[in-house]
């Protein structure tokens, strides 16, 4: 008998996702329209802000149906508070990420950090993770590893974005790769490899994986293809070619996800 979605951890309504979903295609439009009539400035900081925001709140309802509300809502701080403080602690000290800064183009912030990124690795990590772990099953640390893994292959198209062309991130003494230090990779990798462990820790009430429905498998997937889209029509109008190829390789990994998932009838609806 093929699973079906009421053996789910935590049931969404289905206009709750469809609202969220929603927002988020229609702030991919903004951003997309943006970028044809501005070039690689797309919607700017608030456009980028609430795109960001909405594939958030797709994410979080993903996790919910997986895991149930509490733990949901504990990964999701567990991500926002330590990406937040390991954020602080580069700007202040250098941490980890070597000394940066952010531009203030975007107003919105806490102690110094955009709203934008803790969001941004909710996105990378918690929507990572849950695209890894339909694929890798119950290896835990397996997905933590490979979930840092595809982490970093985003951030090779995702840092080029923030830093050269939308100059929202900086590292003042300059570097190699797209005027950041090469090491920033290896943060960015042990960040991701932290948090992803924590997320096994704090969401270890998995329902399996044959009762994962359609809608779990192939979303998360989606919403980080419309994230890499995104950043590969910047990368591609700014000519960062290097940035491009890993856009579209990403696009071609997060693309094959979802036409997998979505042709795999062994898949609750």
């Amino acid at each position: 008998m093929k699973p079906t979605a009421s053996i789910t951890v935590g049931a969404t309504s289905i206009w709750h996702f469809r609202a969220a979903a929603g927002l988020f295609a229609a702030m991919a439009g903004v951003e997309l329209a943006g970028q044809t009539v501005r070039g690689a400035a797309g919607a700017g900081p608030a456009g980028w802000l609430l795109l960001l925001a909405a594939a958030a709140w797709v994410v979080g309802l993903v996790w919910r149906e997986r895991v149930g509300v509490l733990r949901a809502w504990l990964c999701f701080v567990w991500v926002l508070l330590t990406s937040q403080l390991v954020m602080m602690l580069a700007v202040r000290h250098g941490f980890l990420f070597g000394r940066m800064e952010f531009t203030g183009q975007e107003s919105l912030s806490f102690a110094g950090v955009p709203l934008s990124v803790p969001l941004l690795w909710w996105l990378v990590a918690g929507g990572g993770f849950l695209v890894v772990e339909g694929l890798w099953g119950e290896w835990r640390v397996g997905v933590s590893a490979f979930t840092a893994i595809v982490t970093v292959q985003m951030a090779l198209m995702i840092l080029p974005f923030v830093g050269r062309l939308r100059d929202y991130w900086r590292w003042p003494l300059g570097g190699a790769f797209f005027g950041m230090p090469w090491a920033v990779l290896a943060a960015w990798f042990a960040l991701a490899l932290g948090l992803s462990l924590g997320l096994v820790i704090l969401g270890d009430n998995w329902s399996s994986a044959e009762a994962r429905t359609r809608r779990q498998a192939w979303t998360p997937a989606a919403v980080l293809l419309t994230l890499t889209i995104i950043c590969l029509g910047a990368n591609l109008q700014a000519g960062l070619w290097l940035a491009v190829a890993f856009s579209a390789a990403n696009t071609v990994l997060f693309g094959a996800v979802v036409v997998w998932y979505l042709r795999d009838r062994g898949l609750g609806r």
